[in-house]
């Protein structure tokens, strides 16, 4: 290990096509294998096995495309942003675009320890009835609690779920949600929406944003 100190970049990039279906981990190796193909003085971390040091922000549940992911890796040398994201962006899929590349402080706590909610775009497979479902919502979010039963417990979505509104499109509406994303409380939009009834196979999720304790870690989307 190098005694310089570490550049720590943070990456914002999108997800989608095929590469919505890989798990957390999987795309956490996908990440280190392209950090190694790049080419970047990458910082390693100590042991008989080093490992890139990279740290990604929260698990996507599987299905979720995302317009702002991000992800952080550190750095032994200091390079030009530009340079960072073209070598990144050749070691990648097609399905991750990059979106922006910056800078930010070692001393910032860890993505995962920071963030604190998420914003979600869903929109409808027509010809469902956006009408019909959003008097549903309304009638659900009336009620004093909305139990659901997730692994063996029963969590309380109302208390997870931050907003909701509807936003207009050519042809329906689409939902947007911001919901709480930390490490004690995560809720998840196709939990709410199959409490409307809803089957994952008539609607399509995506993370817009997310937001961090931090103003450095803020994710507008």
């Amino acid at each position: 290990m190098t005694d310089t100190q570490p550049i720590r970049v943070r990456v914002c990039f999108a997800k989608g096509g095929d590469l919505r279906f890989t798990g957390h981990l999987d795309l956490q190796r996908l990440f280190e294998r392209a950090l190694r193909r790049s080419g970047l003085p990458l910082r390693y971390s100590q042991g008989f096995n080093p490992k890139v040091r990279l740290n990604l922000a929260s698990a996507l549940p599987l299905g979720f495309s995302s317009e702002a992911e991000l992800l952080d890796f550190w750095l032994d040398a200091p390079l030009d942003h530009a340079v960072i994201e073209q070598r990144f962006s050749a070691a990648l899929p097609a399905d991750i675009h990059i979106r922006q590349v910056k800078f930010v402080p070692n001393d910032l706590p860890s993505l995962q320890a920071s963030l604190q909610s998420s914003r979600y775009r869903v929109t409808f497979q027509p010809p469902l009835d956006t009408n019909e479902l959003a008097e549903k919502l309304t009638a659900l979010l009336a009620q004093e609690t909305i139990p659901f039963s997730r692994r063996a417990k029963t969590a309380d979505l109302k208390q997870l779920l931050l907003s909701a509104r509807w936003q207009e499109t050519v042809d329906s509406a689409d939902l947007l949600l911001e919901m709480k994303s930390t490490p004690e409380a995560n809720g998840r939009p196709d939990e709410l929406l199959s409490l409307l009834g809803l089957a994952p196979g008539t609607y399509q999720v995506c993370r817009t944003g997310m937001t961090f304790n931090s103003t450095e870690g803020e994710n507008n989307g």
